[in-house]
């Protein structure tokens, strides 16, 4: 499932999301939508950390 910056999810959810998409990666390490999921998700999850505690 792919995530925006506006996804809804909590960050902990988000959280564990990215693990159950790095785990994916992981199983199939070329599997492009994999990847583009967990990619997605950190930059959902990156996107609210810099919203939260300004740009690094």
């Amino acid at each position: 499932m792919p995530t925006t910056p506006q996804d809804a999810r909590s960050t902990d959810e988000l959280k564990g999301a990215l693990v159950e998409s790095l785990m994916a990666v992981i199983g199939a390490p070329d599997d492009e939508v994999a990847a583009d999921q967990a990619a997605a998700i950190i930059g959902t999850i990156d996107a609210r950390l810099e919203a939260e505690i300004g740009p690094r």
